[in-house]
C-alpha cells in the first residue's frame, strides 16, 4: 500500500492508547491485522467501558468525548479520534467503531492496497 508510515503509526498509537486508557487494569487489548486483494485491515479491540450507540459517531467530532465531561474528568483533548479518522480518510480508507456500554469497543481501520 502507498501510505505515510508516520501518520499510520500515529493512528494505531492513538487507538492503542485509547484502549488502554478506558479499560480496567489487567485487561487485554486484542489487535488483529489482515489483508485481502483490495484492502488491509487493522482492528483494535478492548474490554473497556464501551460507547453508547448514540455516541459512536460523536466521538469522531473534535473535542467530543464519551460520558459526562461536566462530572467526570476528561481524558485528553478529544482530538485523537477525529485526527485519526482524517488521516485514514486522506489515505482513502475508513475508521469505524463497533461498541456497547460495558462490553468494550472494536475500532477498525481499513485501507486500500495497491494492485
Amino acid at each position: 500500500m502507498l501510505a505515510d508510515r508516520d501518520k499510520i503509526i500515529q493512528v494505531l498509537t492513538n487507538l492503542l492508547s485509547n484502549a488502554a486508557k478506558f479499560m480496567p487494569s489487567g485487561q487485554r487489548v486484542c489487535v488483529r491485522a489482515y489483508q485481502d486483494a483490495v484492502e488491509a485491515v487493522v482492528e483494535v479491540e478492548d474490554t473497556g467501558i464501551g460507547i453508547p450507540p448514540e455516541q459512536t459517531e460523536a466521538i469522531f467530532e473534535k473535542f467530543r468525548q464519551v460520558g459526562d465531561t461536566l462530572v467526570a474528568k476528561p481524558e485528553g483533548a478529544g482530538l485523537g479520534l477525529p485526527i485519526s479518522r482524517e488521516i485514514v480518510q486522506a489515505h482513502r480508507g475508513s475508521l469505524t467503531v463497533r461498541s456497547a456500554p460495558g462490553q468494550g469497543s472494536c475500532f477498525k481501520v481499513t485501507l486500500p492496497v495497491s494492485p
